[in-house]
């Protein structure tokens, strides 16, 4: 048999059925539907696919041992980043050769080689990531580095005693499924491959389940849950569809190939969603040939008969599934598109669905206050970019030696790394100091680091408020490291504060420790104070919102031209944000027009530094 390397037109198929395109929210809250789009035309037969990413996909013939590689239409695939970017593992194929893997990003065709260890045996891999496994049983995240030697990530929290007995590979180059027996009991669970958490989401699966994933819903034996579902949430009963479990495109389950057809009855690609349980048939006919691709999309062969067979990719509509939030700050969130976009989003007060005010291709990036930061054109450098006006507020000389490939942001520390380097620049007194690299991901807070030795188990804080940096241990979490979800899932830093919380025990306790490190004066980061058309009523209230960067008690005083203080509010921040509301009217119930002084005196809760004041004006009609 031989195929056809003609590519067809990219159009949206007549058999889609999932055509309402909803708007995409950071918090991945609105269900997200599909759409298809024809691919390449082919004889009626049943296909195997040995790879399907970013740029393309590889097939054979089930009945055959020759492969063929197809190239997407009009499709731009991820710049090649480096082991050190995982979005960019979408179009990344391993190769294994012994104890050796080789990486090629297929669109630039760099290379990087992934050495397993003496004593570590493969068990698979996807994108940028390799799984391996050492004769305790213990399992292991491998990656290459920038100098060519190996990256070694223990995998933390995979049940002791546990024995896999399968990897699966999703829509997701950040996740890899594994299937393991304990007790006799059969679960699914799913290891992070960023930072080495395991977690297992479903148990008591039953022997020929199928499991299917993408950055956001894990299905296994027809049982669905959130990837970010808090611990101890249950899986949710999906409705049944006609076959057997064929992937997860944004918010829909994909289902083929059922064992058994009423005669008559066309095979279809049948979906269901996974938010609002709404079931459609996607393609049809269709059948055989139906699987994931890297980026959280999939293939599936279908036509409308044997001469006009076609291979189909199935996408989110919006084209930016599997993404993450890697942090937030005030009324602004940052989103990293599963596409290599990425967004910041505006959340005003009193509104629950954003704006985008910012996108740009993915890089390094955080946000703190009004101020976005990312890696600038120089070496080592990190450029300011105020997200109200668009203008550039600062570039900094951060003393890194490369781009960095991570940056994050409090108050005025910025922190950045990249490779096995990492630093953070003081920007109220200019100071570079070197912070520890190793031990998987770091979380930056007021003046000290917190990361996790994920062999020992030991919480690390390095404290550098100084200006120099010192590591201590700050506890020794329960070994088991149970019920880990996402990147910190059992420790977390407040980065508003001198405090740090984490999982203790097997009962589910939570510790709350200080760091010792004192915080930093009180500020304000984000500030809204426009006064409502035809000035604060009754019905419509002057409603400031002030983002301070520490919890506060305060006072806001409203004073007239004579400067009287005609009304006094007080009150106690919700996490950092002042929010008051002011009807127009004095103390005495009067309301006379004219311009007002107002004036927020804010009390740090925490007794460190001093009071914060700031004034402004608003107008009563």
């Amino acid at each position: 048999m031989t195929r056809s390397r003609r590519l067809a037109e990219v159009a949206l198929t007549g058999a889609m059925a999932l055509t309402c395109a909803l708007p995409i929210t950071p918090a991945q809250a609105a269900d997200t539907p599909v759409r298809t789009v024809r691919l390449s035309t082919e004889k009626r037969v049943e296909i195997t696919y040995t790879w399907a990413g970013a740029s393309g996909f590889q097939y054979r013939p089930t009945s055959g041992s020759s492969t063929t590689w197809v190239d997407y239409p009009v499709v731009e695939p991820p710049a090649h980043a480096g082991p050190d970017d995982l979005a960019t593992g979408t179009d990344v194929v391993n190769t294994r050769s012994g104890s050796t893997v080789t990486q090629r990003h297929r669109s630039t065709d760099t290379t990087a080689t992934v050495t397993i260890p003496s004593g570590q045996t493969y068990a698979a891999a996807v994108g940028w990531s390799v799984l391996t496994q050492d004769v305790t049983g213990a399992l292991h995240v491998l990656r290459a580095a920038a100098d060519g030697t190996t990256t070694n990530l223990p995998v933390a929290g995979f049940p002791a005693g546990a024995r896999p007995t399968a990897y699966v590979t999703g829509g997701s180059v950040r996740r890899l499924a594994i299937v393991h027996t304990l007790d006799g009991k059969r679960s699914v669970g799913l290891v992070d491959l960023a930072d080495g958490t395991f977690r297992t989401y479903v148990t008591d699966v039953a022997e020929d389940s199928e499991a299917v994933f993408n950055d956001r819903w894990l299905v296994a034996d027809w049982k669905s849950i959130r990837i970010d579902a808090e611990p101890g949430t249950q899986p949710a009963r999906v409705a049944g569809l006609p076959g057997r479990l064929k992937a997860v495109v944004g918010d829909q389950v994909l289902a083929s190939d059922p064992d058994f057809v009423q005669g008559g009855t066309q095979l279809a690609l049948s979906s269901r969603s996974l938010a609002t349980g709404a079931a459609s048939t996607v393609l049809s006919p269709s059948f055989g040939g139906i699987g994931p691709t890297l980026d959280g999309g999939a293939l599936a062969t279908a036509g409308p008969s044997g001469l006009d067979w076609n291979v189909h990719r199935i996408t989110p509509t919006d084209g930016d599934s599997g993404g993450r939030i890697p942090g937030g700050s005030g009324r602004y969130v940052l989103y990293n598109g599963g596409s290599g976009t990425q967004r910041v989003v505006d959340f005003p007060t009193g509104t629950t669905d954003g704006t985008t005010v910012l996108t740009r291709p993915r890089t390094a990036a955080a946000v703190w206050g009004q101020v976005m930061w990312t890696p600038g054109t120089t070496q080592g450098s990190v450029v300011g970019t105020h997200l109200k006006t668009g203008q550039t507020v600062g570039t900094v000389a951060t003393g890194a030696p490369c781009t960095p490939t991570g940056i994050q942001a409090v108050n005025t520390w910025l922190y950045w790394a990249c490779g096995g380097t990492a630093g953070v620049y003081d920007r109220a007194t200019g100071r570079k100091i070197t912070v520890p690299a190793d031990n998987g991901p770091a979380r930056l807070a007021d003046g000290y680091l917190l990361r996790e030795n994920r062999t020992t188990h030991e919480l690390l804080l390095t404290d550098f408020h100084t200006g120099t940096a010192a590591t201590r241990v700050l506890v020794r979490l329960p070994s088991g490291d149970w019920n880990t979800g996402g990147s910190n899932g059992r420790w977390a830093a407040d980065r508003f504060g001198g405090h740090i919380a984490y999982l203790n025990g097997t009962l589910g306790e939570v510790s709350i420790v200080g760091s010792g490190v004192p915080a930093s004066a009180l500020a304000q980061m984000e500030a809204q104070t426009a006064t409502p058309p035809g000035g604060p009523t009754n019905l419509n209230p002057w409603q400031p919102v002030w983002q301070l960067n520490k919890p506060a008690d305060w006072t806001l005083t409203l004073s007239n031209s004579g400067g009287t203080v005609v009304r006094t509010l007080t009150g106690a921040t919700k996490g950092a944000a002042v929010r008051a509301a002011w009807d127009g009217h004095g103390e005495d119930g009067r309301r006379t027009a004219g311009t007002y002084t107002w004036k927020l005196t804010a009390q740090p809760r925490d007794d460190q530094g001093p009071a914060l004041t700031v004034t402004g004006t608003v107008a009563v009609n």
